[in-house]
């Protein structure tokens, strides 16, 4: 990939003189050049390094002195702007700021493609070899698990997926190109034949459908079936690693050293997290209870060092999966818990398991804990926003409050939840209750949404809540046949499937004494074309136990984020943090950016997304 063959390329000592010069020559031009490209590199990952350190110290002399100072306040401006953009959804990626993190690296490609190359096709394709093989180092970097970018830069691995996937695709497009330009330049020298005979060129073709097989796996299999997209992933990756090896087995080219510090750095990585899974697993088991719709709960003997709500583990049950780990989100550390919503593959068999031995405790163990977010204690003001499974985040982060907040504290609140259905609810039964008891709940503004279907007569009565039925119930203009997001943020290991295991149960009558509380009306929800479409579609509300109102419909979320801004002061600081499906996502993310202001608050976003 990275050079001609002995053939093409001279080592030989048969070779003509000047011929061989002009390979080494040109191994010292691509040398000089991939450590530019390195060096460009690098260049980048300490913009955001030196960003991020940066504010931090900005934010901690603020706080001290009570407001930025006058030399702090032109890099205030600047950022606060910077990041009214950046931050804005653009089509095609996450953020403004993703699409030019993209753009910076794919024109980083492109000058180091062409510097310093002639323009003949076996030069080009040479070329097209070494950009190949820099990029797979850094495709493999991106992945890592264990990366120090989570330290430095405050971005752990699922949110590097974006740019993981983009060098993998310009990885694969440069050993396209490379292969192709070779082919057509021994074709021309009527050379195809004697050259790929050869075992080098033999286990560099294993290697382009090795890596054939990566990019499908990762592009098709990935959105259907998970499992077997992991395991085509991981098994093609070995493949194409080591016969990239035997394409380029020679030292004193430096491809092999690249290779083998690419292939160390993914072992490196995987010895770690198999050495956590074995550490954690002494003595340790896993309590399973069903929970409704489709719903487990996993409560954990032993947390790992460093577990923290909000953050995720990598979930060992030998019992469902022998050898395999899933991602969930960790929203409680005393005892450490999960909740996991049901798909396909692993999650449904370890939900069917749950029903048929409930309360079973199985032999588990954990990789992690996992994740980057800003520290909640940091901020004046919390905006949490949950959509359906997203509340595994929010509820993290909420106990991760309460958990640090003394006498002293005054902060504010807002948890909003919004669920398709009310039998999601009594999955966080003892958070909500938590939220209503705690001695800091007068500073906490809860708002939970129901947007479709009604409550089912079991989950009622073991909610307490008020029974809707008939021309009172909350109903759905559609049926529920679409399909929640998975309840771990980790990107690029989000297990995919068919749309969640529900109860089929019916809605018992509506008593008049509830009719006489204002549930009678009824709800037409209709689901709006288009992004944006998040509103409150009514005002009738039930109450249960926890005292919280549920609301029926959809919340209104750019109207609750802006008063929630507008009404903190501007020596203060808010964060907004929201994780669920990509729609609420969009609306999150525009209406925080515009509120990003040189003349208000500070206002910190953070998006827990499966995956950007």
């Amino acid at each position: 990939m990275a050079g001609p063959p002995s053939p093409a390329g001279g080592g030989h000592g048969n070779e003509d003189p000047a011929r061989l010069a002009f390979f080494a020559a040109r191994q010292l031009v691509n040398e000089r050049v991939m450590k530019i490209y390195v060096a460009g590199l690098c260049g980048l990952i300490a913009v955001f390094v030196v960003a991020h350190w940066t504010r931090l110290a900005c934010v901690k002399i603020a706080r001290s002195y009570q407001g930025a100072s006058a030399l702090e306040r032109p890099f205030v401006i600047v950022s606060r702007l910077a990041r009214n953009v950046l931050v804005r959804k653009v089509p095609g990626f996450k953020s403004a700021g993703h699409a030019l993190l993209v753009a910076t690296y794919v024109a980083l490609n492109a000058a180091v493609s062409f510097t310093n190359v002639d323009s003949s096709m076996g030069n080009i394709a040479n070329r097209f070899g070494w950009m190949a093989l820099g990029n797979l180092a850094f495709v493999v970097f991106l992945a890592l698990k264990n990366t120090p970018l989570a330290f430095l830069t405050a971005y752990s691995y699922e949110r590097l997926n974006c740019l993981h996937h983009v060098a993998g695709y310009l990885m694969f497009v440069y050993m396209v190109l490379h292969a192709a330009l070779y082919t057509a330049f021994f074709q021309s020298q009527n050379r195809l034949i004697s050259i790929f005979s050869q075992e080098e060129e033999i286990a560099a073709i294993v290697a382009g459908f090795s890596f054939l097989s990566v990019i499908f796996s990762a592009t098709f299999l990935r959105r259907v079936w998970y499992e077997l997209f992991y395991v085509v992933h991981i098994t093609a990756w070995i493949m194409g690693i080591v016969t990239v090896g035997l394409h380029l087995p020679h030292i004193a080219k430096k491809t092999l050293i690249v290779t083998l510090l690419t292939a160390s750095m993914w072992v490196l990585d995987r010895l770690i997290r198999a050495a956590r899974v074995l550490y954690y697993s002494s003595n340790n088991q896993a309590t399973l209870h069903p929970l409704a719709n489709g719903g487990t709960k996993i409560v954990f003997k032993k947390a790992p060092a460093r577990a923290e709500p909000g953050k995720h583990c990598f979930v060992w049950i030998p019992a469902i999966r022998k050898f395999e780990t899933h991602p969930f989100t960790i929203h409680r550390t005393e005892p450490m818990e999960f909740t996991v919503k049901a798909h396909n593959g692993f999650t449904r068999d370890l939900h069917k398991y749950a029903v048929a031995n409930p309360g079973a405790a199985v032999t588990a163990s954990v990789d992690g804990p996992y994740g980057t977010f800003p520290d909640p204690m940091e901020f004046d003001k919390i905006v949490l926003i949950a959509g359906g499974g997203g509340a595994t985040f929010t509820f993290g982060l909420m106990v991760n409050i309460l958990e640090r907040m003394n006498e002293d504290a005054r902060k504010k609140v807002s948890f909003i939840w919004a669920v398709k259905k009310h039998e999601n609810l009594s999955w966080f039964k003892e958070h909500l209750e938590m939220l209503k008891s705690h001695e800091h709940s007068p500073h906490i503004d809860v708002s939970l949404y129901v947007t479709r279907a009604p409550v089912s007569t079991s989950v009622a009565e073991h909610l307490h809540l008020p029974h809707l039925h008939g021309a009172h119930s909350i109903s759905s203009g559609s049926s529920d046949g679409g399909q929640s997001p998975p309840l771990s943020p980790a990107g690029d290991d989000v297990e995919k499937g068919v749309p969640p295991i529900s109860d089929s149960t019916q809605a018992a009558a509506m008593t008049e004494k509830e009719m006489e509380r204002g549930i009678e009306t009824q709800v037409e929800h209709k689901e709006t074309a288009g992004p944006v479409a998040i509103t409150t579609t009514t005002t009738a509300t039930t109450t249960h136990p926890y005292q919280h109102a549920v609301k029926a419909g959809r919340p209104d979320l750019a109207t609750l984020i802006r008063e929630a801004v507008s009404t903190t002061p501007p020596n203060q600081r808010v964060l907004v943090a929201g994780c669920g499906p990509d729609p609420l996502m969009r609306v999150i993310r525009d209406t925080t950016a515009r509120l990003i202001r040189t003349d208000g608050p500070a206002v910190e976003l953070h998006c827990e997304q499966f995956g950007w």
